[in-house]
């Protein structure tokens, strides 16, 4: 037996010796790197999934290379060529590597592992951080392994080098985005509202990008130049769109988290002051940027309110003494607080009312500075109606499911739900013709949407815009109300 052990350790030996030091160095990852994303990384780029997306479009793109090369006309190849790489690259980055995080979380919790995971050093952020970066990186490996067909499109000419650097630097991001908002989503125990959601938002994305890539050269262009960045508005236009994915990114992740953390972890507070400071940091960059931005101050109030909204309240309510207790002091800060910051939705509730009022605020400031009386009574009736559609989910959670503790996956199949009686009652509408059924739908807030853009573009409607205004006020003060008490 010592013999066998003796014999194994000198093969062993010999072996080691043999390898390049160099190698030794850049055969596996780097223990600096976290063991989660060491781990997902080993597994995905294993996967069938990673490499067939890899084979497949590396054999795409070579053979359409390679028949356009054979061309017996030149014009217009070059900016073909573009326009089929990033689309495909959209499909496989935008579409295809999303999807694979739909599973991410909710794997670890079906096998039972996450409790182990959250019991060593790996925090709660750190796992889902590791997944998602994971996803990425792949992601990013495939978008280098696609570079080179721009470079062989340069020879074709009529390349506009900058834009189209930045049209594949924006899909990275969009592709860290997306994988974001699924890794996120997959804490959600539902398969069918996971693959629901995954649905949704593949084919907004790929009818998105088949209208910009393929449907007209003119939609390309004004893609090329609103990554060019040739102008102050469309930098500023750009920047808003990376801002908001950035924290698209970080509210999804951290909504993830949430969902795996221990119950005494408090993720609520930071993500609602982060969201306010934000709030804050666009109100002084809107000053500074070009004239005319404040006129979009409630738009980006709105886009960022509105998220956090819905994850306030969907909070699962925990009293724990150690959370607790930073809420309890003495001084008038703390105890005011703790209506606004302590996690859960009853406080969330109040919180709604806070990013409600902030984004009114703001339209009363955009219209001191430039908005026409009638543009300031839309921003209001719009943002009015979106605040509502969000709340009214709740709204029938509350009634019909008082008791249940975890409320985000109900209020997801209030959401879906009432999408679809959306749809159906506007395709009865439509074909029967009678408008006074919309106002017998008015207390539907998405119907109160219909009702708005009915009211601004069809003159015979039995409906004007101040009416549907009334009518969001009123629907949005109702639910909110049923919720409180």
């Amino acid at each position: 037996m010592s013999n066998n052990s003796t014999i194994d350790t000198e093969v062993s030996a010999a072996v080691d010796g043999s390898i390049h030091p160099v190698v030794k160095r850049t055969g596996d990852f780097s223990d600096r790197l976290s063991p989660m994303l060491v781990k997902e990384l080993r597994q995905g780029l294993k996967g069938i999934t990673f490499v067939v997306l890899f084979i497949a479009i590396q054999v795409i793109l070579g053979f359409f290379i390679l028949g356009s090369a054979f061309s017996s006309s030149y014009d217009n190849t070059g900016q073909s060529i573009s326009t089929v790489v990033f689309y495909l690259l959209c499909m496989v980055t935008l579409i295809a590597q999303p999807i694979r995080g739909i599973s991410a979380i909710s794997s670890e919790i079906k096998e039972d592992t996450i409790d182990l995971m959250v019991m060593t050093k790996l925090s709660a952020w750190r796992i889902v951080y590791g997944k998602w970066i994971s996803i990425v990186s792949q992601s990013a490996l495939l978008i280098t392994a696609v570079t080179p067909y721009l470079i062989v499109r340069y020879f074709f000419g009529g390349m506009q080098l900058f834009p189209e650097i930045m049209v594949l630097i924006s899909i990275f991001l969009l592709s860290a985005c997306f994988t974001a908002i699924t890794v996120g989503l997959s804490a959600i125990s539902s398969l069918i509202l996971r693959g629901i959601i995954s649905a949704c938002l593949s084919l907004t994305v790929f009818s998105f990008c088949s209208a910009v890539f393929l449907n007209s050269r003119r939609s390309y262009q004004n893609l090329l130049d609103l990554c060019g960045m040739k102008t102050a508005e469309e930098a500023t236009i750009y920047f808003s769109i990376l801002t908001a994915a950035i924290y698209l990114v970080w509210l999804a992740l951290d909504f993830g988290a949430s969902q795996i953390a221990p119950a005494a972890e408090n993720r609520a507070t930071p993500r609602r002051i982060v969201s306010l400071s934000l709030m804050a940091l666009v109100s002084m960059c809107v000053y500074i940027a070009p004239t005319g931005s404040i006129d979009a101050l409630p738009l980006f109030f709105t886009l960022i309110a509105i998220p956090v909204a819905i994850i306030s309240l969907t909070e699962s309510v925990f009293f724990i003494p150690s959370m607790s207790v930073s809420f309890l002091r003495r001084n008038p800060f703390s105890r005011f607080s703790r209506y606004i910051l302590y996690p859960g939705w009853h406080s969330g509730l109040i919180f709604f009312f806070i990013l409600y009022s902030i984004c009114i605020f703001s339209i009363l400031i955009a219209s001191a500075t430039g908005l026409s009386p009638s543009q300031t009574d839309d921003f209001f009736t719009l943002i009015t109606i979106a605040f509502s559609a969000i709340l009214f989910p709740l709204t029938l959670v509350k009634i019909f499911f008082a008791k249940k503790q975890h409320i985000f996956p109900l209020y997801i199949g209030s959401t879906l739900a009432i999408g679809v009686f959306y749809l159906v009652a506007i395709v009865v509408i439509n074909i029967s013709g009678v408008d006074e059924l919309a106002l017998f739908l008015s207390w539907l807030p998405p119907m109160q949407w219909f009702m708005f853009f009915q009211a601004n573009s069809y003159r015979g409607a039995s409906y004007s815009t101040n009416d549907v205004m009334f009518i969001a006020i009123i629907s949005l003060a109702v639910n909110w109300i049923i919720c409180f008490a």
